[in-house]
């Protein structure tokens, strides 16, 4: 079984698939790279494309290469951040109710499930620029109930907790961002 054939079945939520990628085939690292560094560079490129509601009209095109390839380089890397940051987070919460102690498969399962995040790499570009309009807000909506929901499954399968321990550690953990976005934002 190859690349897109373990990406659609973590599409469809089958938690079965991190526990045989990570022990069996040992090409988590591989998907983790692809696919937090996809996030990276759909990120990048569109931050490139909505630049221009940012700039001045009619000021020709004031984004030399260099800065072009700056601002996908940063997407890049700000996504493994907030890749490892999160993968944290959920190793942290997972671990304290009762889930496996263990932070590599944790990291490895977030990693190969951030290809739902994918469809909020652009959204999360326009909304930087304020480009909210239409049916901005029910597309945001579905793309990050999705990313949630795979995400709960590859947090279970590699924590080893229950449903119901699941939905707690998940709580929190939207408790916690919430309230440090907040602070920091707010």
């Amino acid at each position: 079984m190859g690349y897109i054939q373990h990406m659609i079945r973590i599409l469809r939520f089958e938690e079965a698939v991190y526990r045989e990628v990570i022990t069996q085939n040992k090409l988590s690292l591989a998907y983790t790279a692809v696919n937090v560094g996809m996030f990276g560079l759909i990120y990048g490129f569109s931050a490139i494309h909505f630049s221009r509601y940012l700039l001045e009209p009619g000021a020709g095109d004031p984004l030399s290469f260099h800065i072009r390839l700056t601002l996908v380089l940063m997407g890049i890397s700000v996504s493994f951040l907030i890749h490892g940051g999160m993968a944290l987070f959920a190793w942290v919460f997972c671990r304290g109710f009762g889930g496996s102690t263990l932070f590599l498969p944790i990291y490895l399962a977030l990693g190969m499930a951030w290809i739902s995040f994918w469809p909020l790499a652009p959204a999360l570009a326009a909304l930087q620029v304020k480009m909210t309009g239409g049916l901005f807000y029910p597309i945001l909506g579905a793309a990050a109930a999705l990313a949630v929901t795979v995400v709960f499954h590859a947090l279970k399968s590699a924590s080893g907790l229950s449903l119901m321990r699941m939905l707690v550690v998940e709580v929190v953990i939207f408790v916690y961002i919430g309230c440090f976005m907040y602070l920091w934002v707010g």
